[in-house]
C-alpha cells in the first residue's frame, strides 16, 4: 500500500506526464512528419539497394551475411510475411540478433544456416528471378524496391522522430546544468568511487557494472558523498514504446545498483507519451523520475544534493 507522500508524489507525476503527452501531441505537425518520411524512405532505398549488391541480388545471402549483419534488415522484409527480429529469431535460433544492429558480420556457419532459414521463407513475387536462375530484370528491382521501402521506411520513422527530440533532449540538460555551474568534463569509463566531484557531469559516459561489463549512461552528475546520479534520457513515441524505453532505465538500474550499491542514485529524465504504470514501476524501483519540460523541478532537487 502506498503510503500519503508516495501517493503525492505519484499525483504530481500523473500531473507532468499529462503535460508531457499534450506538448507532444502539439509537436506533431505534418510537414516535420512529411521530412521525417521522405528521410526514411531515402534511407530505406540506400539499405535495399546495398543489401542486394552484397548478396549478388539475392544469390548469395549468406555472403552477404558474413561480410555484415545489417542486411538483415533488409531480408527480413523480403520474407512473406516480412517478420520481425524476435519472430525470426524463433524461427532461427541460430541467428545472433545484435548483429543486425551492430553491423558485425556473422561467422560462415551460422550465416549459412540464417540464410537457408531465409531461403524457405523469401517471398517467391518479390525475387522472381531466382526462380528461373538469372540475373534480375531492372523493372523486377524496381518493383521489390517500390513494396519493400516502405516497409523498412515505416519501422525508422518513429525511431528517427525519437533520435531528433532525444538530441535536444539532451542538449537542452547539458546548457542547463552549465548555466547553474555544473562543469562539464570528458566522458570516460567510471570504474571507482569518487570518478565525479560535485558538480561535474559526463555525457554518455561508461559505467561500470558486475551484470553488464560497461552500460553507457546518458548523462552522469557527481553528487555529494561520492554519489554519482546515473541519469538516462527517454523519449517516447507511444504508450508501447514507453514500456521498452522503462524497461531500459530499469535494466540498467538493477545492474548499476547490484555494482556499486548506494553510491549510485539511477534516475530518469522523460519526454514524450508514457504510462502511468511505467512511471509507477520507476519510482517503486527507486528510481528518480524527472521531466524534461519542467528541468527547474529537477535543477531545484539537484541543489539539495551537493
Amino acid at each position: 500500500m502506498l503510503d500519503n507522500a508516495a501517493i503525492d508524489a505519484l499525483g504530481l507525476h500523473e500531473q507532468l506526464r499529462l503535460e508531457a503527452r499534450q506538448l507532444y501531441e502539439e509537436s506533431l505537425v505534418p510537414e516535420e512528419g512529411s521530412a521525417d518520411w521522405r528521410e526514411a524512405l531515402t534511407e530505406a532505398r540506400k539499405l535495399i539497394a546495398h543489401a542486394l549488391r552484397a548478396s549478388d541480388y539475392l544469390c548469395d545471402v549468406e555472403g552477404a551475411l558474413v561480410a555484415s549483419g545489417s542486411h538483415m534488415t533488409v531480408l527480413r522484409s523480403l520474407m512473406a510475411p516480412p517478420t520481425s527480429q524476435d519472430q525470426f529469431k524463433l524461427i532461427c535460433s541460430s541467428w545472433p540478433k545484435s548483429s543486425e544492429k551492430s553491423g558485425v558480420g556473422i561467422n560462415p556457419e551460422r550465416a549459412q544456416i540464417v540464410a537457408a532459414s531465409l531461403a524457405k521463407w523469401l517471398s517467391p513475387r518479390l525475387a522472381p528471378w531466382l526462380r528461373h536462375g538469372r540475373k534480375p530484370h531492372l523493372r523486377e528491382l524496381y518493383a521489390l524496391m517500390l513494396a519493400t521501402a516502405p516497409l523498412i521506411a515505416a519501422q525508422r520513422v518513429a525511431t528517427a522522430r525519437r533520435n531528433r527530440i532525444a538530441r535536444v533532449q539532451e542538449q537542452t540538460l547539458i546548457e542547463m546544468l552549465e548555466t547553474s555551474g555544473w562543469e562539464k568534463i570528458a566522458a570516460r569509463t567510471i570504474d571507482q568511487q569518487g570518478a565525479l566531484k560535485p558538480r561535474q557531469f559526463m555525457h554518455k559516459a561508461r559505467f561500470a557494472s558486475g551484470v553488464t561489463g560497461r552500460a553507457e549512461v546518458d548523462i552522469a552528475l557527481g553528487l555529494r558523498n561520492a554519489v554519482v546520479l546515473a541519469l538516462e534520457c527517454k523519449v517516447t513515441n507511444d504508450e508501447t514504446n514507453s514500456v521498452k524505453r522503462i524497461n531500459d532505465v530499469s535494466k540498467k538500474a538493477t545492474a548499476w545498483r547490484s555494482h556499486w550499491g548506494n553510491f549510485v542514485q539511477p534516475a530518469a529524465l522523460l519526454q514524450g507519451v508514457i504510462k502511468l504504470s511505467d512511471v509507477q514501476r520507476l519510482l517503486d524501483e527507486n528510481v528518480k523520475v524527472f521531466w524534461s519540460h519542467r528541468l527547474d523541478l529537477f535543477n531545484d532537487w539537484l541543489s539539495t544534493q551537493v
